[in-house]
């Protein structure tokens, strides 16, 4: 039996207490984990930036894979190694539109990136600003690239954005999410999954299904709870997640993460070799 190499960590409802903040124990093993050499990435639908401040509390480097798997990227190397964005042409098209109808798109375009917006609101500008948000007037016409995500939030923008765009579209599609009164609108490329990144993580240090713990709750993460050789699921959590795992989280006096890395450690154990990416050098993961 392979031992663990890697282990693909959602956050939200695993990871994360109730009010998003690292799970004390959970972090503390992992840390320690990926001082000994085992890879340790943070797979979630919730974008890069928020992911890379969850990275940085517990006190690691590495892979994150973010927006629901349509991105992946390394902040031990500073590189992007996978993304699927929505199409560049289509992105411009609703860029074009938002400024038309006053209403503010937020862009995603990876961590070496801006966070981009076509305008601020201003309560955007004075409750939500961040070092990293950049307001560009016509954005429609300089965006870079194909964004891995838009956001928009609100009550009736939302509703005017499905009105003229639908749930789907060539090259995107749309996630809604209520929030009280409000909703906000996630726009990705069709079908993201977090198994998409984490193969590609996979084939990037040549590392097997077989070698993989994936630890989850979400029915965003029943791909890639099958894909494992390794599955844990929270109980409590999404019953398909629960049915696609090879055990569930069941003791109330443990941590989601922390049962599910003990469990893994009885089964399987954890063993760190050397990683070879593909053309680059051996090295191994540590936190700071």
């Amino acid at each position: 039996m392979e031992p663990i190499r890697l282990i693909a960590c959602d956050l939200d409802g695993t990871l994360l207490d109730p009010e998003a903040n690292p799970r004390p124990a959970s972090a503390a093993r992992l840390r320690e984990l990926a001082r000994e050499g085992v890879l340790v990435a943070l797979a979630t639908g919730r974008s890069w930036r928020t992911a890379l401040k969850i990275q940085q509390e517990i006190g690691i480097r590495g892979p994150i894979i973010a927006h629901n798997g349509a991105y992946l990227f390394d902040t031990a190397h500073e590189k992007d190694l996978y993304r699927r964005a929505v199409a560049l042409g289509q992105a411009r098209r609703m860029l074009a539109w938002a400024d038309d109808m006053g209403i503010m798109l937020r862009c995603y375009l990876g961590f070496q990136h801006p966070v981009y917006f076509n305008r601020f609101t201003e309560a955007h500008r004075k409750h939500w600003l961040r070092p990293e948000d950049r307001e560009v007037p016509g954005l429609h016409r300089v965006l870079p690239l194909g964004p891995l995500e838009m956001f928009l939030f609100g009550t009736y923008e939302v509703d005017l954005f499905i009105e003229r765009w639908g749930l789907r579209g060539p090259g995107y599609e749309l996630s809604v999410f209520q929030h009280g009164e409000a909703r906000e609108v996630n726009v990705c490329a069709p079908l993201v999954d977090k198994v998409e990144a984490l193969a590609a993580l996979c084939r990037h240090w040549h590392i097997a299904p077989d070698e993989v713990l994936a630890i989850g709750d979400g029915s965003n993460d029943v791909r890639m709870l099958r894909w494992a050789k390794a599955s844990v699921a929270v109980g409590g959590g999404s019953p398909l997640a629960q049915a696609a795992a090879r055990y569930v989280t069941h003791n109330p006096d443990l941590e989601p993460v922390e049962e599910a890395l003990r469990w893994a450690e009885r089964t399987y154990r954890f063993a760190a070799r050397p990683l070879r990416a593909v053309g680059e050098p051996a090295w191994a993961l540590g936190g700071e």
